[in-house]
């Protein structure tokens, strides 16, 4: 560690040759070497001598690690047996539930690719994503099958199979699921009955209710003959097969994840066995108190690389006991933590703003949190400090970890490893095997510390590319002078002497106004946060109709209490811009929301918002012209 130590002393100025976030790690972390094998070989191998500890905890539902070998072997028999060759894409549509981790790593034993789509995608987006993959076999949860009554005549699906979220759940368990789901529905209508002065509702409506919803989201495609069951299909795989699995292949695809397109066209990301184990081995090696003892909660869905590397592979890899959680409501995720304890979880930031409101937390022990991890979006100062403070006053002994990274790296590439790399602001430092710095957008010149420019990444991690999209991937992964290839993130950002990476925006949301300044969101946001009466806020451009080009700052912000007056708020909001601001970085209008519109994983959409705004400023556009 001494080497380590006095590498501060000679720091040239370039984060991709000082690398100073390795005075963090101890040398047998940097001597140890990443592995090369499939995911289903590196599941097994970190487990097999523990075949009787819990892997997977579905609500109650408690599957061993031999029972999930088990499974995942049988999985892949069926697969085989329904045609499915080395190399083929097959389409898996489903929520976290047990079947999904079956197959994902069933497909890994065989040598074939996952694609993953989310099953709240329209119609139409399922239909493009088998199309573009041009599976045969498609896996969708039994709700959503309506959706693809015609890909058979439209797609080259050959077969449907349909998985119930029930399929793994005995009776007993699914009788005391729908108890505990009436009770929790039930409480939180009487409270929010009591709230706004309304009538309590009776509880054989809430039970009505339950049901209806039930019946409401049961699909009859799904019971039609054109469908295959996951019960039917699993039993095809009980009978042996002695043809040889393929060899492990570095380069060889394993999983299809989708970017997802806030800043553009959805994009099918493609990543390998060995980049997918490479993020799960690093985070693994990083310093976290990771114990096969510990238990995971699980938020984050499949069909995300967040959600299917860190939500699911890394705790997997490291022997604990993974929770399921195939429907997340941020409202309930205190009831989670009464109900399920977590040593571990991974989140977004507005997930970490319900818990700090809960009052059914208010007097809770945490003690039991050991990484109470938040990454997918930048958390701001403000809510990361409640958080914090949150924590701390409830006896856990971290402050909340954050993470940086994004699907094209496979999830997370820096973090908060410790308290001592958790600065405020910070999304913590690189991991072990990889190396970021921060370039000029427009030279491609590496900058120094403390200087703003693109974020870069180069490790392990990297995706082979996009699915079918040279174009795209070119313009994303570049070989530089090193001779590495370097993903061009198009987030701004900086890196301080110790190595910790500050993410502050991105390049695609710079507002470049008329008059050519470019201004940077995110400033504006830490300035609004600042108010005592602001909960959230998101800066988002406008078209300026004085000018044919260039846009404008607008803020959309989001009160603590409705009860405040609004215009008093604005005209304090606008004094502190003006305060704290240059000129040219004023917003050129503040609107209050009951709320921020959200992504399907929680990020705010600030897509959503621009284009909302540009068809309020066309509407008011046409009334002033009659």
């Amino acid at each position: 560690m001494e080497n380590m130590e006095n590498m501060e002393n000679i720091l040239i100025g370039k984060a991709s040759i000082d690398k100073p976030w390795l005075k963090y790690y101890d040398e047998e972390v940097l001597r140890k070497e990443l592995p090369e094998k499939t995911i289903y070989e590196y599941l097994v191998d970190n487990n097999k001598k523990f075949p009787n500890r819990t892997a997977l905890n579905y609500f109650g539902r408690k599957i061993t690690y031999g029972e999930l070998i088990q499974n995942i072997d049988q999985t892949a028999r069926a697969f085989r047996k329904h045609g499915v060759k080395e190399g083929e894409i097959v389409t898996i549509s489903m929520p976290t539930i047990p079947e999904t981790v079956y197959m994902y790593y069933a497909l890994s034993k065989i040598g074939a690719v996952a694609n993953m789509v989310d099953p709240r995608t329209s119609k139409e987006g399922i239909e493009g994503y088998i199309a573009e993959a041009k599976s045969k076999l498609l896996f969708i949860i039994d709700r959503a099958a309506d959706k693809v009554k015609d890909v058979k005549k439209k797609t080259s699906v050959e077969k449907i199979i349909t998985v119930s979220p029930t399929d793994s759940l005995p009776l007993g368990i699914m009788l005391k699921k729908a108890y505990k789901d009436i009770k929790s529905s039930y409480e939180s209508k009487k409270e929010k009955a009591i709230e706004k002065n309304k009538q309590v509702p009776k509880k054989k409506d809430v039970i009505l209710d339950y049901f209806k919803d039930m019946k409401e989201n049961e699909s009859a495609f799904a019971k039609s003959g054109e469908c295959i069951s996951w019960s039917k299909f699993f039993k095809s795989g009980k009978a042996q097969d002695y043809e040889p699995y393929p060899k492990y292949d570095k380069n060889k695809p394993l999983l299809i994840v989708h970017t997802g397109g806030t800043t553009g066209p959805s994009k099918g990301v493609v990543h390998t066995n060995f980049s997918v184990n490479a993020a799960s081995f690093q985070c693994q090696n990083a310093g976290y108190d990771f114990k096969r003892e510990h238990n995971w909660l699980n938020i984050m869905p499949p069909f995300i690389a967040y959600g299917i590397g860190n939500g699911l592979h890394l705790p997997l890899a490291c022997g604990m006991e993974v929770i399921l959680i195939p429907e997340f409501k941020a409202e309930k995720f205190d009831e989670l933590l009464l109900e399920y304890r977590p040593n571990h979880m991974v989140g977004v930031p507005s997930h970490y703003g319900s818990i700090i409101n809960s009052k059914k937390l208010a007097k809770e022990d945490l003690s039991y949190i050991i990484a109470p991890t938040v990454g997918g979006d930048k958390m701001d100062k403000k809510l990361e400090n409640k958080t914090n403070e949150f924590l701390k006053k409830h006896n856990c002994d971290y402050k909340v970890v954050k993470g940086y990274g994004m699907t094209e790296v496979n999830a997370a590439v820096a973090a908060c490893t410790s308290n001592d790399t958790n600065k405020l602001g910070s999304v913590g430092i690189p991991f072990p095997n990889t190396t970021i710095s921060i370039f000029d957008p427009k030279t491609k010149e590496e900058l120094g510390y403390n200087k703003q420019g693109e974020v870069c990444i180069t490790g392990p991690n990297t995706m082979l590319g996009y699915f079918n999209n040279d174009e795209e991937t070119n313009n994303i992964l570049r070989k530089h002078e090193d001779g590495l290839m370097w993903i061009h993130s198009g987030d701004l950002g900086y890196m301080d002497q110790d190595g910790n990476l500050y993410v502050v925006g991105r390049l695609k949301e710079m507002i470049i106004r008329p008059d050519g300044f470019k201004v940077y969101p995110s400033m504006i946001e830490d300035v609004i946060l600042k108010h005592k009466d602001v909960l959230e806020c998101k800066v988002v451009s406008v078209r300026d109709i004085n000018y044919s080009q260039g846009k404008v700052p607008k803020a959309h912000v989001v009160l603590k209490s409705d009860s405040v007056d609004t215009k008093k708020v604005e005209e304090e909001i606008l004094l502190l811009c003006k305060e704290k601001l240059p000129e040219y970085s004023q917003p050129s209008e503040i609107e209050f929301n009951d709320k921020l519109p959200l992504t399907s994983i929680g990020k705010v959409d600030f897509v959503k918002l621009e284009k909302d705004d540009e068809e309020k400023l066309m509407a008011s556009v046409k009334q002033y012209k009659r």
